[in-house]
């Protein structure tokens, strides 16, 4: 028999002063962006919304025209769980986090710090497509260091 998951939740940005910075929560699995499972007649939209309200407190705008999915399996219980979670981008208006019980600590990053504290390769691929359309977005100019 197998298990299946899905998620929803957003790469959640902030622009200060021409900057970008990334809301990551940590919690048992390590620092992710926020999602979490999506209810029964609830659209991904919807649950993501939800789900960032929940663990952060924050009201979110999601920025049309972004969806990703990654999918992976993990173990729970014994057995072997496939989940998909799909990420939107959202921009924030402000920067004080509620943090939900379910994490212990967050942290609004860069994107260079982002890059180095998540573990999975796909979610670093979600937040440099993420980047790119900030840039298109917001009308910011990448930064050479």
């Amino acid at each position: 028999m197998r298990f299946y998951e899905r998620s929803a939740g957003a790469v959640v940005y902030i622009v200060e002063r021409g900057d970008v910075f990334y809301l990551l929560l940590h919690g048992r699995f390590g620092w992710d962006f926020p999602h979490g499972l999506v209810h029964l007649y609830e659209t991904d939209e919807a649950a993501a919304i939800r789900e960032i309200l929940e663990e952060t407190g924050l009201k979110v705008e999601l920025i049309p025209s972004f969806k990703e999915e990654i999918r992976y399996k993990y173990s729970k219980k014994g057995r072997t769980v496939y989940r998909e979670v799909v990420y939107f981008l959202a921009r924030s208006r402000e920067k004080e986090v509620k943090l939900s019980k379910e994490h212990d600590s967050y942290i609004w990053a860069a994107r260079e710090e982002v890059l180095r504290l998540v573990s999975r390769d796909e979610i670093r691929a979600v937040l440099l497509k993420a980047w790119k359309k900030i840039l298109e977005t917001e009308k910011l100019v990448e930064k050479i260091s």
